[in-house]
Formats: structure tokens, C-alpha cells, sequence
């Protein structure tokens, strides 16, 4: 049962992450007027949530790679910066079914023991 729940939780990270990149590229492409910035706007967006995500966020950044609990309060932040994107554009209740799969996929990860604040002994 717990693994049940541990991978269902790692398959709405995923599907979180997806999202995130959506909203940024649904923000971009609704705010400005102009279509070269419209454009900029929504490829640049996901395309440096992608960078960060991969400096400090993704399994093989390595020694970059954000230690707990900075991890989970980086996510926390790139989360909600998406769920503002979504409410920026008009799309408030896609906003809040964001935010909150994204909050449910962040405490789930902790109440199922897949981070630890804890430090190493």
C-alpha cells in the first residue's frame, strides 16, 4: 500500500512538472500584446524554469543539486510562481487545482517519507 502511494505521489510530481512548464508558457503567450514578445514570452518562460529546474532541482545536477530542505522550499517557490502565472492569465480555477496537486505532491512527499528535513547522523 505505501509503495502504491509512493509511486502514485512520484507520477503526480511528474505530471506537476509538465504543468508547471504549461502555465509558464500559457503566462507568457496571454500577458503582452506583441506577437514577437508573446512568442519570447512563451517559449523563454518554460525554458528557464527548465534551466533552473536543472541546475538545482533535477536528480542529476548533481553537487548543484539543492539539499533539503532547500529543495522542497525551490519547488515550493517554482510551484507557485506557476500558479500565478495560471491566475495572471484568467484561468483562476485551473490556478487552484494547480497549487493545490502541486501543495498535495510536496506534503504527500514528506508524509510519505520521500524527503527528510532531517540532517545525515
Amino acid at each position: 500500500m505505501l509503495a502504491t502511494l509512493r509511486g502514485a505521489n512520484l507520477t503526480l510530481a511528474f505530471l506537476v512538472e509538465i504543468a508547471m512548464l504549461g502555465a509558464f508558457a500559457l503566462g507568457g503567450w496571454v500577458g503582452p500584446q506583441e506577437l514577437w514578445l508573446k512568442l519570447v514570452l512563451a517559449i523563454g518562460l518554460p525554458a528557464l524554469a527548465i534551466l533552473l529546474w536543472a541546475v538545482w532541482a533535477a536528480p542529476k545536477a548533481g553537487k548543484r543539486r539543492l539539499n533539503e530542505p532547500g529543495l522542497t522550499i525551490f519547488k515550493a517557490l517554482i510551484f507557485s510562481a506557476a500558479t500565478f502565472a495560471l491566475w495572471a492569465s484568467g484561468w483562476t480555477t485551473a490556478a487552484i487545482a494547480f497549487g493545490a496537486l502541486a501543495a498535495v505532491n510536496l506534503i504527500g512527499a514528506w508524509a510519505l517519507g520521500q524527503v527528510s528535513f532531517r540532517r545525515p547522523a
